[in-house]
């Protein structure tokens, strides 16, 4: 695995896109007080800015968030999300 963080960022979206497009809806009423896709996509959307803008490191940041929120989707059984293999 490469140490560029551009690269890794790069490979890092590519799969949290992925996930996201096949992670289904949320089944839970009080899931949406508390997290939901959009926010995920706010992330991914934030890495992308951030990698375009030259800062992949924070790019880098951006997706863990991302990843963190569809695991916690996952984790909690309030959508059905695939593991992330980046």
């Amino acid at each position: 695995m490469s140490e560029n963080p551009a690269e890794r960022a790069r490979n890092y979206l590519k799969a949290i896109e992925e996930a996201l497009k096949s992670t289904g809806g949320i089944d839970h009423p009080g899931a949406l007080r508390v997290v939901d896709k959009r926010y995920v996509k706010r992330y991914v959307a934030d890495g992308k800015y951030y990698l375009e803008s030259g800062k992949p490191t924070t790019a880098l940041a951006s997706v863990a968030y991302a990843e963190g929120l569809l695991d916690s989707l996952r984790i909690l059984r309030l959508a059905d999300a695939r593991r992330i293999d980046s």
